[in-house]
């Protein structure tokens, strides 16, 4: 196996990822791919060799009005009916899962004591560590230019260092996937999303809580050591808050928003942040930077083989959930492409065709 990174392996959104993995999702498929994940993430010293800390503490979603505590409420059959162990909570049993936190502006909540966090930059350093062990080549500082397609089926890639020809190619590309897609004539809506990140100096006081976020506004908070990252909606030019992207662009990729936090975010989750909880009033913020989401129009992956072109496959537009997904994704697209079809979870809707055929297996949803 062979990797070409452009740049050097985490160069890209990995770098600036927050590390959620949940399993508070509203579709069946999303939570069957938490679960294979999380066993994963919760063995991953032994498949790997390497230390990556999950710290499962926990998902604590807040809400601010009685429709947003209904909207919470509303998957709760499904989490039953998977055993997502997942809950309601209450007002008294948010105070206790994050002591100290405002809640006389909360109308209760919903807990999933089996998510939690990691660190992307770690995992992804076990990763590429055991591949290596396990025989895969990675060669950094190689951009891939175009695909070689040949009829129906592509035969590599071409390179600044030359072709590479591969009876399978996976593009695991992100946001820059369509560009790549498109030099094959295959379309495919995905599109970069900025959302940005800043980190606290220490609050070794909230070492321990749930990553926290604000049902209404989406902000978030979680520890990363004695430190609090914050991660925010963006802001429009009136001052709304945003949390997913407004539409999709007329044609993909769209426009790449230069990677700089804008200015108007740091008053904001200064604020947000000390109305939220007292150790956060004379917050002092000594990291921030932007990464981007990569967009599908419904905030879902698309995963598998390309129709229509045998030997080339997609493993990206995951819409923020990338990284808890990654060893389910890896596991089922290695699946598709040795043994035609994924076996341990059918993940035919996650394929390129539904947005060829016009199917809408999924709601919309971006943290």
């Amino acid at each position: 196996m062979l990797v070409l990174e452009r740049d050097q392996l985490g160069a890209g959104t990995t770098k600036g990822g927050l590390g959620g993995i949940r399993h508070q999702f509203v579709d069946e498929l999303d939570i069957r791919m938490s679960q294979l994940a999380t066993a994963f993430w919760r063995n991953f010293e032994d498949r790997t060799g390497s230390r990556h800390d999950f710290e499962e503490r926990g998902y604590l979603f807040i809400a601010n009005t009685e429709v947003g505590v209904a909207e919470l409420r509303l998957p709760m059959p499904l989490y039953e009916r998977m055993r997502a162990g997942v809950r309601m909570v209450s007002r008294i049993e948010i105070a206790e899962l994050v002591p100290g936190i405002r809640v006389d502006d909360v109308f209760g909540g919903r807990f999933g004591a089996r998510d939690g966090y990691g660190d992307p930059l770690v995992a992804l350093a076990g990763f590429a560590a055991a591949a290596q062990l396990d025989g895969a080549t990675f060669r950094e500082g190689v951009a891939v230019e175009s695909l070689l397609r040949d009829g129906d089926r592509v035969t590599g890639v071409r390179t600044g260092a030359g072709d590479v020809r591969a009876d399978r190619v996976l593009l695991a590309t992100g946001c820059w996937t369509a560009a790549l897609a498109a030099t094959a004539a295959v379309p495919v809506p995905i599109w970069p999303y900025r959302r940005s990140i800043m980190q606290s100096g220490p609050l070794p006081q909230l070492a321990r809580i749930p990553l926290t976020i604000e049902w209404e506004s989406g902000f978030h908070f979680r520890p990363k050591g004695a430190a609090q990252r914050f991660a925010m909606p963006n802001l429009t030019a009136d001052g709304k808050e945003e949390k997913g992207p407004a539409g999709a662009p007329s044609a993909y990729p769209g426009e790449f928003a230069p990677l700089e936090v804008p200015a108007s975010l740091e008053p904001w989750v200064r604020a947000r942040a000390a109305w939220r909880h007292p150790a956060f009033v004379e917050l002092r913020i000594v990291d921030s930077w932007s990464c981007y989401y990569e967009m599908t129009p419904d905030d879902h992956p698309i995963v598998g083989a390309v129709p229509g072109v045998a030997g080339l496959y997609i493993a990206a537009g995951f819409s923020g959930h990338g990284f808890m997904h990654a060893p389910a994704t890896a596991q089922l697209v290695v699946e598709e492409m040795l043994d035609g079809r994924a076996r341990t979870i059918d993940i035919g809707d996650l394929s390129l065709e539904r947005f060829q055929s016009g199917r809408r297996p999924f709601k919309a949803a971006v943290l």
